[in-house]
C-alpha cells in the first residue's frame, strides 16, 4: 500500500507541474505579446499569484473534484489514475504548444473512473460543471469585445503608464484566479488518502507554482503569438474578462478553464481590429483537441481501471 501512496503523490506531482506549464503560463501570453515584459519575467510573476490564489480560494474546487462529479468516494488507485491520465494529456499539450483546458482532462479522468472501477457518476454536478464550460467562451468573448471598446474609447494609446498598471494589474488577477480554480485538479482526487485538505491544496499549490517557473515559455509564446497580436489595451480587456468568468467558476466550484477563458477573450478584444488578426484554422484545431481529449481521458481512466479489477 505503501507504494500505491507513493505514486499517487508521483502522480498529483506531474499533474501539478503541468498545470502551472500549461493553463497559468496562458495568463501572461498576452502580457509578453503586448511588450510589457518577457516570457521568463512573465512566467515568474504568474506563478506567484497563480500559488496565492491557490491557497486563499482553492477549497471550493477541491471538493468539487473530489467528491462532487462522482456518487461513490475515490479510492487511491483510483485517484492515481485520474492523475496519471489527466496529466498525460495536458503534458502532450505543452510539448505541441497546444494549450489544453486541464478542467477537461481532468473531470474526464474523473468520470472515466467511476466506469473502470466501478463507481457512480454524479450526473447533476456533472451538468452544472459543463454548463459552465459552455458559457465561458460567450461571455468571456462578449466581456473583452465591451471592455476593448471602452479602453479604446476612453484611454488614449500613449497613456503608456496607466496602460502598463493595468495590463499588470488584470494579468495578475487572471493568474490568481486560474490558481484558485486549477490547484483542486491536484488536490480533489488526494482526498482519497485522508490528509486535511489544507495540507492538500498547499502541496498543489506549490507544484504549480514550480510547473509555472520551470516549463511555462513554450506555452506563454503559444498564446502570445500564435492566436492574435493584440496590442496592450485589447490585452486588458482579455486578461480582466477572462479573470471574470475564472472567478465565476471559483465561486460555483465549477473547475476553471484558463486556457478557454482567455483564448476567448483574446478573440473577442480582437475583433474590434476585424478579422485578419485571427488565426482560425489554429484556434478550430485547438478546439478540436479540447473535446477529444476529454473524451480520451474518460476511454483512458475506464480502461485502466476495467484492466486493473481484472487483474488484481
Amino acid at each position: 500500500m505503501e507504494i500505491v501512496f507513493a505514486l499517487t503523490f508521483v502522480a498529483a506531482a506531474f499533474m501539478g507541474i503541468s498545470i502551472g506549464a500549461s493553463s497559468v503560463a496562458a495568463t501572461f501570453g498576452p502580457v509578453s505579446s503586448s511588450g510589457a515584459m518577457n516570457v521568463l519575467r512573465a512566467a515568474l510573476i504568474a506563478g506567484i499569484f497563480a500559488f496565492l490564489g491557490s491557497v486563499l480560494q482553492g477549497q471550493n474546487v477541491a471538493d468539487t473534484i473530489g467528491s462532487g462529479l462522482l456518487t461513490t468516494d475515490i479510492g487511491v488507485v483510483q485517484a492515481a489514475a485520474i492523475l496519471f491520465v489527466a496529466g498525460i494529456l495536458v503534458l502532450v499539450s505543452v510539448l505541441t504548444d497546444y494549450p489544453m483546458p486541464t478542467a477537461f482532462t481532468t473531470v474526464g479522468a474523473v468520470i472515466g473512473s467511476a466506469y473502470g472501477f466501478g463507481g457512480s457518476v454524479n450526473w447533476t454536478g456533472v451538468s452544472e460543471v459543463v454548463l459552465y464550460w459552455l458559457a465561458v467562451p460567450i461571455f468571456s468573448l462578449g466581456l473583452a469585445y465591451s471592455i476593448s471598446v471602452l479602453l479604446q474609447k476612453y484611454v488614449p494609446s500613449d497613456a503608456k503608464r496607466p496602460i502598463r498598471y493595468l495590463l499588470l494589474a488584470s494579468a495578475s488577477y487572471m493568474a490568481y484566479t486560474t490558481g484558485a480554480g486549477s490547484v483542486g485538479l491536484v488536490s480533489g482526487p488526494l482526498m482519497a488518502l485522508d490528509y486535511s485538505q489544507t495540507v492538500l491544496i498547499w502541496f498543489g499549490a506549490v507544484l504549480i507554482l514550480v510547473g509555472t517557473w520551470m516549463y511555462s515559455p513554450r506555452i506563454i509564446k503559444a498564446v502570445s503569438y500564435d492566436y492574435s497580436n493584440i496590442g496592450p489595451r485589447r490585452s486588458i480587456a482579455a486578461l480582466g474578462a477572462g479573470g471574470i468568468m475564472a472567478q465565476v467558476g471559483v465561486f460555483l466550484g465549477a473547475p476553471v478553464s484558463a486556457n478557454l477563458a482567455i483564448i476567448a477573450a483574446v478573440i473577442g478584444s480582437g475583433m474590434v481590429e476585424g478579422k485578419s488578426n485571427r488565426d482560425m484554422e489554429k484556434i478550430g484545431f485547438t478546439v478540436f483537441a479540447w473535446v477529444s481529449a476529454f473524451f480520451l481521458a474518460v476511454g483512458m481512466t475506464a480502461a485502466f481501471g476495467t484492466v486493473y479489477n481484472t487483474v488484481f
